[in-house]
């Protein structure tokens, strides 16, 4: 920092300090004058009580000098006894000189001395002679006998008779000793002083430290502005700072008025004293100003000289420092070339060829990379043109373009064909720089060359992993995606047909997992063969995983009829060729295909669509029996849709309430209703009532049927619950469908004694209705589960019996209460032996295993009775009565 900015900063901190040192002296200055005037309002404030309190007891011995009046008229004494009376009172009061009655015309009626009544006197009597407007009492200013006389105070009361008019006055001569006395009381600390004045502005008092007690009342007229001001405000106390009129020291004076009297009280406080602390502060805080202002100077002037010698010496310092850089800057320009050259000699010598040549385009030197990559040594190509390594690949039009660039560019780079010493032909990437001189002209040219064999090899591999199938080589499907795609932009454009073919073994998964995979992969590798042996080199065959195949013919032409005849006798021959039976590993093995066919043209289908389209037809084909070939009609299509929107519009069946209940009644062989059969209904808002062989297996396929089913559960339950409570409804059952996949599903035991808890149903009052379908897997944990059941009271019905696997391993073994026999085979007893041979069959089955027998699709009396005569006693069909709302049920 210079010398000039260290004087202008150490100013500006030095007038802060200041500043705040002023600030600080006015902040103490005001407090020890607050503190003052708290002092001197007190001691004010501590004589005014004292002098009401000795006004206060005279006011009541006034009062009691009227009540020995009123004594004296009442009893008729004489005036010396009232003389008598007053003497006393007036002896009992320290504050009293004497006392004396008058009459109302102011006439002596008994004193205590000797008195005669002055003009000021009169005054103050007459004030209180006033019955309706004067006070009850008065205390006089200060007075004089005479104009020399002695100054006296008096208290003056009012003797008023029963009808409140003036009776008598009571005068006090008020002590002077002893309103000096009260005076004197006060304690006064040096510089302090106190008066007690009336309201014309006599001193009554006056007592300063260095008057120990004053003695007499003075009587002095005093007069100053702060005073004038006060006795003629209407304020009771006030305080300013003036010179005392009496002995003319500058005090603190707090004015403080007696309420009682026209008196008031002035306590002083010499300023001299309360501001000796400030006085000393003020010094001390002068003298060390004045010694930092005077240390601040010694210290600048040191700094100043310190600040010119450190210049003369940076500066010294700086011109060494230059010298210091200017050699190390030639030692560095030394180093850094000798480094550049090394670092030259380095790169020339980098894991790439290069070669340099010169303007003649003849080699004049090689690094060993070139010699490693080329086989040539520096010896053999030194003097030579690069056309050396030429491996006749590239036309002259490939060299004249090179040339061109390198001479408008000066720079070329690009993939080149060369060829090795040993005459293996490789790849390689090439850069081509052009070095000038200053003028411009080709000097040089620099050249770097990479052995790319195996980035080429690499990126091969790499096309081929992401667009082949890596078992078969076939194109995948992002490949045939893309061909298809190109198809479809010719077909617009030329308006001919193509055709896509989608392929599927046939039982192809029994043979892999029979014979293994790796037969399976050899199997796979053989129809790709055949594949694409049939088609043409423009068609493509395809694998998209798995055992599916996808054939695209391209152009089969503008004619749709003769293009679906084509695409017709290509599936044959794919059909009849993978029929042939093939050896794999000396395992002759012989499959057939599915193939879906669709064909497309310029109606803006995308690549989506016409695969989904050969996939629908596909699986039509399977559907037809395999080893079929089916087209893609619209309507399977319309079908899928259909089936899509259906399974959406199930996955709200619950939310939306569009599920009811109908019950159909089971009875049994006295026509009583002994029970009903739970069928859901699906009230669907715009296809009406869905079929429920419609959207039952919809339900299963999609997993929607555990909602349904515990829908239906719930339902069912709370319906018993309902009939609990009539009794004549009390004793009726309901069976409830329950689908294998429900069944299976972890917590179906748990959801059902839920459902029975929630809904307070009389668990033997359901029964569950499973098909022989159930028992067809884990048959052990299947009756677990249903043991588990059994323990809550829930009964079990064998549903369909005698439709699928009846087994009568199973039926011992599974915890049963009833066989029902399917309606197929109770439709057509009575016409067909081998039918009524069957229910015989199965009743007598019932019979023996002591289970319960029940027959559906009953129709007619006659069937009814049949079923009788053999032993059925339970029936449900339309015979009695067609499933419907419980409502309409006749219980």
């Amino acid at each position: 920092m210079s010398p000039r900015r260290a004087t202008w900063s150490a100013g500006v901190m030095f007038v802060g300090l200041l500043l705040l040192v002023i600030w600080e002296m006015r902040h103490f200055y005001h407090s020890q004058q607050q503190q003052a005037q708290m002092h001197t309002a007190a001691n004010a404030e501590m004589v005014v009580q004292w002098m009401e309190s000795a006004l206060d007891a005279s006011r009541h011995s006034l009062q009691g000098v009227g009540d020995l009046y009123h004594l004296w008229q009442a009893q008729g004494l004489a005036q010396q006894d009232l003389a008598m009376l007053l003497k006393r009172q007036r002896d009992s009061l320290d504050v009293w000189q004497d006392v004396a009655v008058l009459s109302p015309k102011r006439e002596l009626v008994a004193t205590t001395a000797p008195l005669s009544l002055s003009i000021d006197e009169s005054r103050l009597l007459q004030t209180l002679a006033c019955n309706d407007c004067g006070p009850k009492s008065a205390v006089s200013p200060l007075y004089r006998e005479g104009n020399n006389g002695s100054p006296y105070l008096l208290h003056a009361l009012r003797i008023e008779n029963s009808n409140g008019e003036l009776d008598a006055l009571a005068v006090a001569w008020l002590s002077p000793g002893y309103i000096v006395h009260v005076v004197n009381q006060l304690p006064l600390r040096s510089g302090d002083s106190v008066a007690l004045l009336d309201t014309s502005a006599r001193v009554m008092v006056q007592r300063s430290d260095d008057q120990r007690e004053a003695e007499s009342l003075l009587g002095k007229v005093v007069s100053t502005e702060q005073l004038n001001a006060f006795l003629d405000s209407s304020v009771l106390s006030d305080s300013w700072v003036r010179h005392s009129p009496l002995d003319g020291n500058q005090r603190l004076f707090t004015g403080r008025k007696l309420k009682t009297a026209p008196w008031l009280v002035i306590v002083g406080e010499n300023t001299t004293v309360y501001l000796h602390d400030w006085w000393r502060r003020f010094w001390a805080l002068l003298v060390g100003s004045m010694l930092l202002l005077a240390l601040g100077g010694l210290t600048l002037r040191h700094y100043r000289h310190l600040y010119v010698a450190e210049q003369a010496l940076r500066e010294h310092r700086n011109r060494l420092a230059e010298e210091v850089t200017a050699r190390k800057k030639t030692q560095q320009a030394s180093e850094l070339k000798a480094a550049q050259l090394k670092i030259a000699a380095m790169a020339f010598e980098t894991h790439l060829g290069m070669f340099i040549a010169d303007a003649n385009n003849r080699i004049v030197q090689v690094n060993r990379t070139f010699s490693e990559i080329t086989g040539y040594s520096e010896d053999e190509v030194l003097g030579q043109t690069p056309a050396l390594l030429n491996s006749g690949r590239h036309d002259a039009d490939f060299y004249r373009v090179m040339w061109r660039q390198l001479n408008e560019h000066d720079r070329w780079q690009g993939e080149v064909w060369n060829q090795r010493k040993s005459g293996d032909i490789y790849p390689q990437w090439l850069t081509i720089s052009v070095v000038r001189n200053d003028a411009g002209e080709v000097t040089h040219y620099v050249a770097t060359l990479s052995d790319i064999t195996q980035r080429k090899a690499a990126e091969e591999e790499i096309h081929q992993l992401a667009f082949f199938d890596s078992l078969t080589g076939l194109p995948n499907r992002r490949l045939l995606i893309d061909r298809l795609e190109a198809a479809l932009k010719d077909t617009q454009r030329e308006g001919h047909y193509s055709a896509v073919m989608f392929t599927d073994l046939d039982n192809f998964k029994t043979i892999n997992d029979s014979l293994g995979h790796y037969l399976g992969d050899a199997l796979l590798n053989a129809v790709a063969e055949r594949l694409s042996g049939i088609v043409r080199d423009n068609d493509t065959v395809a694998r998209l995983g798995g055992d599916e195949f996808v054939v695209m013919l391209h152009k089969l032409g503008v004619n749709h009829q003769a293009a679906t005849h084509s695409a017709e006798a290509v599936a044959q021959k794919l059909l009849k060729t993978l029929l042939e039976p093939i050896d794999v590993d000396g395992h002759v093995l012989q499959i057939s295909g599915s193939i879906g066919i669709t064909l497309f043209h310029s109606d803006g289908e995308g690549v989506s669509a016409i695969l989904q389209q050969a996939d629908l037809a596909m699986y039509q084909a399977k559907a037809a029996g395999r080893n079929a070939l089916r087209f893609f009609d619209p309507t399977m299509q319309a079908a899928v849709i259909d089936r899509a929107q259906l399974e959406a519009d199930l996955r709200h069946v619950i939310e939306r309430q569009e599920l009811t209940l109908f019950y159909q009644t089971q009875v049994n062989a006295h026509g009583d209703v002994v029970g009903v059969e739970a069928l859901v209904r699906w009230e669907h808002p715009s296809r009406g009532v869905v079929s429920p062989g419609v959207f039952i297996p919809l339900a299963e396929e999609s997993h929607l049927i555990g909602p349904v089913g515990g829908w239906v559960m719930e339902t069912a339950c709370k319906q018993l619950a309902q009939w609990a409570r009539d009794p004549s409804t009390e004793p009726l059952s309901i069976a409830v469908n329950v689908s294998p996949n429900q069944f299976r599903q972890v917590g179906f035991v748990e959801q059902v004694e839920t459902v029975l808890a929630r809904t307070g149903a009389n668990p033997q009052r359901l029964k569950l209705e499973v098909t022989e379908s159930l028992l067809m897997e884990d048959l052990a944990a299947v009756c677990e589960r249903m043991e588990q059941l059994r323990e809550l009271g829930v009964r079990f019905s064998l549903d369909d019996f005698g439709t699928g696997y009846s087994s009568l391993a199973y039926l011992k073994r599974l915890p049963l209460d009833q066989l029902k026999i399917d309606q197929s085979f109770v439709r057509d007893v009575l016409e067909d032996p081998a039918d009524a041979a069957i229910v015989r069959t199965v009743i007598a089955l019932a019979h023996s295993l002591e289970l319960e027998v029940i027959a559906e699709g009953v129709e007619t009396g006659a069937h009814r009775d049949w079923l009788y005569a053999e032993g059925c006693m339970a029936y449900q069909g339309y015979w009695f009565s067609r499933p419907g709302p419980v409502e309409t049920l006749s219980l």
